[in-house]
């Protein structure tokens, strides 16, 4: 369910608003339709790229909260933290890699991602305090009862929610300061730079992905 409660709106937005390539770029060069014609763009390379983060991701999460909780003084007080808070740390560093590695994804910016995507976060937190700082009369047990709010008082559970998000979005970094421009994106710099003798704008590509372009466009041959 967290996929609908907590991370369903920045998926939406992205999938309404993205650009990978500007608006002019692909009228004028129409052929850049044929990478994504018959599911071209969905490889193998590309589904078991996607399938072993996942599987990276749930390793890391699972195991780096495991570690932590070798530690038997996790509070302050000397407590130590049980199943619920277990469980409850897993959630947060989730939702929030999650919602960040969208946000490492996404190459056109409007107001629209900034809300959903910095929002889902708020209200993740936000409904995570509410629900566990009331007594709900209609569960037979109170199990997640200050159970956020206990977790956040830990140093320690700070230190391992901030760390394990660095590490699950590592990879993601990685890629993105090494990798090599290459396919479309690289074709789309070169045409931007050639065409109209350089004088066309470069946020050109920041006008919105709705607005519709086949008046005039719509004869145009692919």
């Amino acid at each position: 369910m967290y996929n609908i409660c907590f991370t369903s709106m920045p998926i939406l937005a992205y999938s309404l608003l993205e650009q990978h390539i500007c608006i002019e770029v692909l009228l004028d060069n129409a052929t850049l339709y044929r990478e994504i014609a018959k599911n071209a763009v969905l490889r193998w390379g590309t589904f078991l790229y996607w399938t072993v983060l996942g599987v990276f991701h749930g390793l890391l999460f699972f195991f780096g909260v495991r570690f932590l909780f070798s530690n038997p003084a996790l509070q302050d007080n000397g407590q130590v933290f049980g199943n619920w808070s277990y469980g409850t740390i897993v959630f947060t560093v989730l939702v929030f890699t999650v919602t960040l590695k969208l946000a490492l994804d996404t190459r056109h910016w409007t107001w629209i991602n900034h809300f959903v995507i910095w929002g889902s976060l708020a209200f993740y937190v936000f409904f995570s305090f509410f629900w566990g700082g009331i007594i709900w009369p209609f569960l037979r047990q109170q199990r997640l009862y200050f159970v956020f709010a206990n977790m956040l008082s830990s140093v320690s559970a700070w230190l391992v929610i901030i760390l394990l998000i660095l590490l699950s979005l590592l990879p993601e970094i990685l890629l993105v300061v090494f990798r090599k421009p290459r396919g479309p994106h690289a074709r789309q710099k070169k045409m931007v730079q050639s065409s109209v003798g350089g004088h066309q704008s470069p946020r050109s590509s920041a006008r919105p992905l709705l607005m519709r372009t086949f008046s005039d466009e719509s004869n145009t041959v692919i």
